[in-house]
């Protein structure tokens, strides 16, 4: 943590000739972070000049909620690289750099680029989660919410979009979800290939860990970076095959191996209530186990109540969610993230 900036005496106004200009290191900046539960979060902000500089300092403007900070010091090489890590209350900011040679100032913009303190999800589940063309919505602020897709053609932003927005306009703080969910999965593939355990399956190789390695390699590269509040669960409709008490033990599974990756016991699971809503045994069958793992696996919450929303006018196929369908599965995780949840469900935040 570096201190804020001592009072100056006034620097001279920047001379065209000698205006040095800065780039941003995108990969290098920790710009997305996951808020503690007082409301604060650690920037990462890594640059380079191309002009030398004897001083440099930051401020960040307000642009969602929190409140402008005072001027920062940062650190700076010979080279032209400057660098520093701030605390900010929950929000969304652009960075005011100023760099000055021998008192006279040679940068002084403000950077277009978000630096975010929030809220941050991953998911598990299958192709609810995930998403299924053609019905997706992207008529989001996707300026203050981000939903972090697959980098394959067909991934989408589903309802997740909308949820974002609902979130971000009750707590006034940015959001960011990355939608890893998994068409075609089941909590067996994920509970399974969570240990690189044999099933049977045309769509995931379990000698590859899939599907797990695809949410485990974000969870190495991404999550250990920005935190977690929590992992939502979308698992049920292709778990009506499955017995009632493996059902319970496969998520189980995928749970306890998330937790171990990353060191941290007590990372929440939301568990939706994802089935068709009917009343056949194996639908009593998934809906029982989904209570059960609340009662029988820490450090897990109530999620949506997806089950109540069916019928043709919300899913097109029987199954899969329409548009209508979309808006109300958004209208039921927000329901389910409210003031409670957050208040319970203590946050993984990043370590680097």
């Amino acid at each position: 943590m570096f201190s804020a900036c001592k009072p100056q005496e006034v620097i001279n106004p920047i001379n065209e000739s000698i205006k040095a200009h800065i780039r941003l290191n995108a990969d290098s900046c920790r710009s997305f972070i996951q808020r503690d539960n007082a409301n604060e979060g650690e920037v990462y902000i890594y640059g380079q000049a191309d002009k030398a500089f004897t001083d440099a300092k930051v401020k960040f403007i307000n642009a969602l909620g929190g409140s402008e900070s005072v001027w920062f010091t940062l650190q700076s090489t010979s080279t032209g690289i400057f660098k520093g890590k701030f605390k900010l209350q929950g929000g969304g900011y652009y960075p005011v750099l100023q760099l000055s040679k021998d008192n006279v100032l040679i940068t002084d913009s403000t950077i277009q680029k978000s630096f975010n303190v929030g809220e941050v999800f991953a998911l598990i589940g299958h192709s609810m989660a995930e998403g299924q063309q053609p019905y997706f919505l992207d008529d989001f602020d996707q300026k203050w919410c981000d939903i972090v897709k697959w980098d394959f053609p067909g991934s989408n932003n589903a309802f997740w979009g909308r949820l974002a927005d609902k979130l971000k306009g009750r707590l006034k703080v940015p959001i960011r979800i990355y939608n890893t969910a998994n068409g075609g999965s089941t909590s067996e593939y994920y509970g399974k290939s969570a240990y690189g355990l044999e099933f049977q399956s045309t769509i995931y190789n379990w000698r590859k860990n899939e599907p797990f390695s695809f949410f485990e390699g974000r969870l190495k590269n991404d999550f250990v970076k920005s935190g977690l509040r929590a992992v939502l669960v979308m698992h049920g409709e292709n778990d009506l095959p499955l017995p009632e008490d493996k059902i319970v033990e496969y998520t189980r599974m995928y749970i306890t191996r998330t937790r171990e990756l990353l060191q941290n016991p007590s990372l929440t699971f939301v568990i939706s209530k994802c089935n068709p809503g009917g009343t056949s045994p194996n639908e009593l069958k998934v809906r029982a186990a989904q209570k059960r793992m609340l009662n029988e696996i820490d450090y897990t919450y109530l999620g949506a109540n997806l089950e109540k929303i069916t019928g043709a006018g919300y899913r097109w196929d029987g199954t899969h969610f329409n548009f209508a369908g979309l808006e109300e599965a958004a209208n039921q995780w927000d329901i389910a993230l409210n003031g409670d949840f957050f208040a319970k469900a203590k946050p993984y935040l990043s370590a680097r």
